[in-house]
């Protein structure tokens, strides 16, 4: 995959999760049209884990929703089915749901980018700088 920012880069960016590994091909697309700010491999820690380390370098935070076919724990902190977490601005919104919805890849709403409280379906989990230093 194309090298771009693992850190998400301003609050406002939309989230959205990818599942497919064929998707590559098509993040790598949508990185060089610039549809994408930051995209990043959800490790075996999880989607939090994950979502704080995009967080942590410009001190943002995320307002998210669960999947609603997993607890709270898996969703967060299990090994889903979820293979990387993407940021686009808003203004390249539109034209990343199209590129991937025209090729056939699944990307899930996540919820956005915020100025640094993390948050899931209405439950605060504190502020980013909460997480400095510490693993998630």
């Amino acid at each position: 995959m194309k090298e771009i920012k693992s850190s998400f880069v301003k609050k406002g960016d939309t989230l959205y999760l990818i599942t497919s590994s064929e998707a590559v091909d098509y993040l790598n697309t949508s990185i060089d049209a610039g549809f994408i700010s930051s995209l990043h491999r959800i490790s075996g820690k999880g989607i939090f884990h994950s979502l704080v380390e995009c967080c942590r370098a410009n001190a943002l935070g995320f307002d998210i929703t669960g999947d609603s076919d997993l607890s709270d724990d898996e969703f967060l902190y299990g090994n889903t089915k979820y293979l990387a977490i993407v940021s686009v601005n808003n203004e390249q919104e539109e034209d990343f749901v199209n590129f991937m919805f025209n090729h056939g890849i699944d990307a899930t709403l996540l919820g956005h980018v915020t100025k640094g409280e993390l948050r899931m379906d209405d439950r605060s989990f504190g502020f980013i700088s909460d997480y400095a230093g510490k693993t998630a």
